[in-house]
């Protein structure tokens, strides 16, 4: 579920450059396709569309901007430590400690996270955690076959292996303030993602084929992310590097 509002700007470029038109053409090989496209449908036709939806709206309708945007903030912040130890592991401790600072910075001086206090800084400003998907593609190994999975929604065998890793490194943490808050983290991150991209949800419904628009909007993202912000020379056809930075 965590990943199922990655329909961003990038939605709109793709759709009104002919992008979905183009893939549906057949070129991306999608070997689970049949399986991916069962799922697609339960994921976005009844969880989306039946409870992430509307419970987003309510996140974006009714919670004050100042409580959601300070819980987000919290909940990213946690995801700090697990970005430094994945960009020293990429031997990018420049890089890494940009993380680190954020994080004792917004612990400290933005009451546990609640601010963005290190954001203040242009140094500091980050776009993106560094999850150990993104560093295992770092070192050139591929994400593996598209999949969609009930709930969980798009995702890699690349990537499930980079989640477990990242889990793993914080079960001490989770362990200690109890489990059960991990899935608050996780729930107000996946709220104020999807809410922030509820006006692209038409976008999608408009596009040749959803599925396809969305499997191409994932990828390219990735891809994206795993080059650390910079577009290969496929994308930059398709896409502005604004619009990539936009994708979560």
């Amino acid at each position: 579920m965590k990943k199922i509002a990655i329909l961003t700007a990038l939605l709109g470029a793709m759709i009104l450059t002919g992008c979905a038109n183009k893939q549906a053409e057949g070129e991306r090989k999608d070997s689970l396709e049949g399986f991916n496209r069962t799922m697609w449908k339960f994921n976005y036709n009844v969880m989306d569309r039946y409870v992430l939806e509307p419970a987003a709206k309510g996140w974006h309708d009714y919670v004050p901007a100042p409580i959601s945007g300070g819980l987000s903030n919290m909940a990213n912040n946690l995801d700090e430590p697990v970005s430094f130890v994945n960009r020293l592991i990429e031997g990018e401790p420049k890089k890494a400690f940009v993380h680190f600072n954020r994080f004792w910075i917004n612990t400290v001086f933005g009451i546990g996270g609640l601010f963005d206090f290190a954001a203040a800084s242009k140094e500091l400003q980050v776009y993106d955690q560094r999850g150990f998907g993104e560093t295992l593609g770092s070192y050139g190994l591929e994400p593996g076959a598209y999949m969609v999975l009930p709930i969980y929604n798009a995702t890699t065998p690349r990537q499930l292996t980079g989640a477990v890793v990242d889990a793993a490194y914080m079960y001490p943490f989770w362990e200690w303030v109890g489990g059960p808050w991990s899935l608050v983290k996780y729930g107000v991150q996946t709220l104020d993602t999807r809410a922030k991209n509820l006006n692209n949800t038409e976008l999608l419904r408009q596009a040749q084929d959803p599925y396809v628009t969305f499997r191409e909007a994932y990828l390219q993202n990735l891809e994206f992310k795993v080059n650390d912000g910079k577009a290969t020379d496929n994308s930059q056809k398709e896409l502005s590097d604004d619009v990539l930075k936009e994708i979560d």
